[in-house]
């Protein structure tokens, strides 16, 4: 799990609490995406942490809360989610789930494995449609499901699109195409490998909630805090 964000655009907000400990309907983000992993049967879950990661450890320990076991993964210094994913590569073994620490997606973690597995892919990931997608990256796919690129926020699109949903599903291949040092799996490792025909977009039926701005966070807190 990602969650060594700095949550800078919602300091104004929660302070310098930790992005993943803001509240959502009462309740730390991190905690209902715990939830959610253990819901699906995933239990051992890498925590890659930097900003505030002791405040995370504080609240989150072990795991054993939650029913889960967490083991962490602290950054020196900021990694970006490639370097910080890399950092991780000496607690796994075999494929692995990658989520955002700032999103939850309403899907089957599972589903989006199956078809990474069936295709053969490096990777693949979670996508969702949303209806007004111009302060989003677009994620385009040919017609069987591979992704032909992706495509930067463009305030002049109109229409919906499909998004990434910050949930992936990697084949341990994916850790020797991470560059050493500090690296964005987003902007400097997907597009090349998308380039190469070896990632898949997986169209999600669900929806996906994300508190990485106010406006974001405001919508997750109308979901979940009723």
């Amino acid at each position: 799990m990602l969650a060594g964000g700095l949550g800078t655009r919602l300091k104004e907000r929660f302070g310098d609490l930790p992005k993943g400990l803001a509240p959502l309907g009462g309740r730390p983000f991190l905690e209902r995406q715990l939830e959610w992993l253990r819901e699906a049967g995933l239990t051992d879950v890498v925590m890659c942490a930097g900003h505030g990661a002791e405040k995370l450890r504080q609240a989150l320990g072990g795991g054993e809360a939650l029913g889960l076991a967490i083991r962490w993964s602290v950054e020196p210094e900021p990694l970006g989610t490639g370097g910080a994913l890399r950092l991780a590569a000496r607690f796994l073994e075999g494929p692995a789930l990658v989520v955002n620490g700032d999103t939850l997606p309403e899907c089957d973690p599972w589903e989006l494995e199956r078809d990474r597995w069936e295709h053969g892919a490096l990777g693949a990931l979670a996508l969702f449609e949303v209806a007004d997608a111009r302060a989003r990256g677009r994620v385009e796919c040919e017609a069987g499901g591979r992704i032909d690129r992706f495509v930067e926020k463009d305030m002049g699109w109109r229409g919906s699109a499909w998004v990434n949903g910050g949930l992936y599903a990697f084949d341990p291949a994916l850790w020797r195409s991470l560059p050493e040092g500090p690296c964005s799996l987003e902007r400097e490792v997907l597009p090349p490998l998308a380039a190469a025909g070896m990632l898949r977009g997986f169209r999600s039926p669900g929806s996906f909630f994300d508190i990485g701005t106010p406006e974001e966070w405001e919508r997750a807190e109308r979901r979940f805090g009723t």
